[in-house]
C-alpha cells in the first residue's frame, strides 16, 4: 500500500511538470519579440562592427524579427549568417523570457595592416584571417608595406594559406610578414616599440620604430628572433645611456653583431 502511494505521488508530480512545461512552451510560442539588444565584445579596442552594422546585416537576410512570434524566428540561421561575415569571430543569439532577442558578437581584432605592392590594403588577425579595410574606422596597428606580392588574390581569400607554425621554408613574403607581425604582437615590448615593417626590393626587412628617428635593418627573415634579442639588449643597455636619437641606422643583418650608424 505504501509503495502504491509513492508511485501515485511521483506519477502526480511528473504529470504536473509535464502540464506546466506544456503551458510554458505554449506561452513562449505566443511571445512576441519587441526588442533586439546587440552586445559587441572588445568594442573599446576596435570598432569594425557596430550595432547598426549588425542590424543592417540581419535586415539584408530578410528575416522579420520585431513584432514576430519568437517561435517563428530561426536564431540558429541568423547565428550562422552573422558568423560567416569576415569581421565576426563568433555570434551568439538567445531569447529572454519577455521575448527580447539578445545578440552577442565577438569581433575579430587585427594585428597588422598590409599595404601590398599594388597599393591594396587589408588587415590580418592573429589566426591569419584576412579582414577588409573599413571605410568608417581605422585600427591603429602595425603596418606592413613595400614589395609584398601575394601568390593569391586577397579580396577573394578568407584566410592566409600559410601553415599554422610557419617555418619560412616556402618563400612566401606574406607568410613571413604574418609571422613577424605575430611575434611583435605577442611581445608587449615590441608591440610598443615597432610601428612598421617594410619589405625592400632585395627581399630584406626593415623596421620603423615608434620612438626615435632611426631605421632598423633586420635583413633577411631567417634568424629574426635572435636579431630581436640583440636589438632588445641594445635598447635596454645602450639607448638608456646614450639616448634614442644618437643613431641614424641600426643594422642587425650581420651574425652576432650590431652595426650602428651615427647621425
Amino acid at each position: 500500500m505504501k509503495r502504491f502511494k509513492q508511485i501515485a505521488l511521483w506519477g502526480g508530480i511528473l504529470l504536473y511538470l509535464a502540464v506546466a512545461l506544456s503551458f510554458v512552451n505554449k506561452k513562449r510560442e505566443r511571445t512576441i519579440c519587441s526588442k533586439v539588444k546587440v552586445t559587441i565584445s572588445d568594442s573599446l579596442q576596435d570598432q569594425f562592427i557596430t550595432r547598426s552594422k549588425v542590424q543592417n546585416i540581419i535586415h539584408n537576410l530578410g528575416t522579420k524579427i520585431r513584432g514576430e512570434e519568437t517561435s517563428n524566428i530561426n536564431i540558429r540561421q541568423i547565428e550562422r549568417y552573422l558568423a560567416d561575415k569576415p569581421l565576426v569571430k563568433q555570434a551568439e543569439l538567445y531569447f529572454t523570457g519577455n521575448g527580447d532577442l539578445h545578440i552577442r558578437i565577438d569581433q575579430r581584432n587585427p594585428i597588422v595592416r598590409v599595404i601590398n605592392a599594388r597599393g591594396r590594403s587589408y588587415y590580418i588577425d592573429p589566426e591569419g584571417v584576412i579582414l577588409p579595410v573599413s571605410q568608417g574606422y581605422t585600427s591603429h596597428v602595425l603596418v606592413a608595406s613595400g614589395e609584398i606580392k601575394e601568390f593569391f588574390e586577397p579580396a577573394r581569400q578568407n584566410k592566409l594559406p600559410c601553415p599554422g607554425d610557419y617555418d619560412g621554408k616556402k618563400n612566401y613574403a606574406i607568410c613571413k610578414i604574418f609571422d613577424l607581425a605575430r611575434f611583435i604582437h605577442n611581445h608587449p615590448f615590441w608591440e610598443a616599440q615597432i610601428e612598421q615593417i617594410y619589405l625592400n626590393r632585395e627581399g630584406e626587412y626593415e623596421l620603423i620604430p615608434r620612438v626615435g628617428g632611426h631605421l632598423i635593418k633586420l635583413g633577411p627573415y631567417e634568424g629574426y628572433r635572435k636579431k630581436f634579442r640583440h636589438l632588445k639588449a641594445l635598447y635596454e643597455k645602450g639607448f638608456n645611456n646614450t639616448g634614442w636619437n644618437k643613431y641614424l641606422k641600426i643594422n642587425l643583418e650581420y651574425d652576432n653583431q650590431i652595426v650602428c650608424t651615427k647621425r
